[in-house]
């Protein structure tokens, strides 16, 4: 039997496949796993305060609780499968807020520790501004302050440097730069 020689016509090709390749699928359901694990990550309280359909806040609520990696990894990719059923824009929101909640507060930290260390390093200016903005607590800003430039020059402990940072957070000010 001689074997036939099929002959493909340029026309066949020019139907344009608008499904997505099977990497992108991928991609797209490791995504769907990632944000899962983000919410899940923030805790028991933000994912039921989600409004997640029933399953999915079952299945995020469950994954802290399985120790293996492997039943993790199936658990995960069951929650991407669950993802997949729903609107995520909202479960983004809600993760993005996190994220940057977290890095104003990192960035409000750094800000205080500079405020710190320019009074450890003597800005006499910025006491007076931070005595004048908050008198009540002037007096013990200014213990603290003088306490932590002795420890430093004596190489103490920092006891006073770490009580003068619990004291800048609570104390109310514009910009002390």
């Amino acid at each position: 039997m001689a074997k036939r020689n099929k002959i493909y016509r340029p026309e066949e090709f020019d139907e344009i496949d608008d499904r997505p390749s099977r990497s992108q699928l991928k991609r797209d359901m490791k995504e769907l796993q990632k944000l899962g694990a983000d919410l899940a990550a923030l805790g028991d309280t933000m994912v039921k305060e989600a409004c997640l359909p029933a399953e999915v806040e079952k299945a995020l609520l469950l994954i802290k609780k399985i120790p293996k990696h492997e039943a993790s990894r199936r658990h995960m990719q069951y929650v991407g499968k669950l993802m997949r059923t729903f609107d995520t824009t909202h479960v983004r929101e809600i993760v993005d807020a996190a994220k940057q909640g977290h890095s104003i507060k990192t960035a409000e930290f750094h800000r205080l520790e500079i405020i710190r260390e320019r009074l450890i390093d003597g800005d006499d200016d910025l006491l007076q501004k931070l005595f004048d903005t908050n008198p009540e607590q002037g007096q013990r800003l200014r213990q603290l302050t003088l306490g932590a430039r002795r420890a430093k020059t004596s190489d103490k402990p920092p006891k006073d440097a770490r009580n003068l940072f619990k004291l800048l957070r609570t104390m109310t000010f514009d910009e002390g730069k």
